[in-house]
C-alpha cells in the first residue's frame, strides 16, 4: 500500500494501492523520470514516427505535472503502461486534499461532485456515484480537457482526465484523485484504473505491521 501524507494539521494520512506501472515522485525528479521513459519507449517502439509522437505526449504530461500547483497536493506519480495502438501509454496521477464549507463528510462529497460536474476542467464525458469499501461517499467524473498548447506544429493532442472525489470520514475535506492521459483510445481503461484505486482507499492503516517494500518503478509495466 502507498500512502499520501496529509498537508493540514488534524487530517489523517490516506492509504491506497496502485497497479503496476506507476512510480511515485517529487517535482525535482521529473528530468530523471523523462530519461527513463525515453529509454523505455525506445525499447518498446521501433517505428520512429510513433515513437516521436509518444515522446511528445510524454513531454506534454510531464509539463502538466510540473505546472500543477503544489498547494494541497499530497502525492504525485507517473505511469507507463502496456496497451494502445503503439503498445504502451503514459499517464499522470495526482492526489490532493480539497477543503469545502460543508458541515459533514456526506455533504462535502456531494458539494465536490456537483462542483466537478458544473465546473469541470473540460467537457464532461461520464459522471457517477461510487460505493467504495472504506464507506466514504465518492463520485467519479471523466472529461476531455481543453487542447493544451504545443511548441511543435501539427502535434496537438487531446487529453483525457478521470477525477475521483472521496470524502474524508469527518470534516469538510475531500480527497481528489486525478488520472490524466493523452491516450484517448484507452479512456475507459484509465477510468477503470481509477475506480480500482478508489476501491483500495483507506483512512486507517490497513496493514499496521506490514513489511517494508521497495517502491514501484515505471519499468514494472514492461515485465
Amino acid at each position: 500500500m502507498a500512502s499520501a501524507t496529509a498537508v493540514e494539521p488534524g487530517l489523517a494520512p490516506l492509504w491506497f494501492r496502485l497497479p503496476p506501472g506507476f512510480v511515485d515522485l517529487a517535482p525535482d525528479e521529473l528530468p530523471t523520470v523523462r530519461n527513463q521513459v525515453v529509454a523505455d519507449i525506445a525499447s518498446l517502439c521501433s517505428d520512429p514516427s510513433v515513437r516521436d509522437q509518444r515522446l511528445l505526449e510524454t513531454d506534454l504530461l510531464l509539463n502538466l505535472l510540473s505546472e500543477l500547483p503544489m498547494q494541497g497536493i499530497t502525492y504525485l506519480a507517473f505511469g507507463l503502461h502496456t496497451g494502445g495502438d503503439a503498445g504502451f501509454s503514459t499517464s499522470v496521477l495526482s492526489i490532493a486534499d480539497v477543503p469545502t464549507n460543508a458541515p459533514t463528510s456526506t455533504l462535502a462529497a456531494a458539494q465536490c461532485a456537483l462542483e466537478m460536474v458544473l465546473n469541470p476542467l473540460g467537457s464532461v464525458v461520464t459522471r457517477e456515484l461510487l460505493e467504495i469499501p472504506c464507506g466514504s461517499p465518492a463520485a467519479l467524473v471523466t472529461c476531455l480537457l481543453p487542447e493544451p498548447p504545443t511548441e511543435v506544429p501539427g502535434h496537438k493532442r487531446d487529453v483525457f482526465q478521470a477525477r475521483l472525489g472521496v470524502a474524508r470520514p469527518t470534516g469538510p475535506h475531500v480527497v481528489v484523485v486525478d488520472l490524466t492521459t493523452t491516450t484517448l483510445e484507452l479512456a475507459d481503461e484509465y477510468a477503470e484504473i481509477l475506480r480500482g484505486i478508489g476501491q483500495t482507499i483507506s483512512f486507517t492503516d490497513p496493514t499496521p505491521q506490514r513489511e517494508t517494500h521497495n517502491r514501484s518503478r515505471i519499468w514494472e509495466a514492461l515485465q
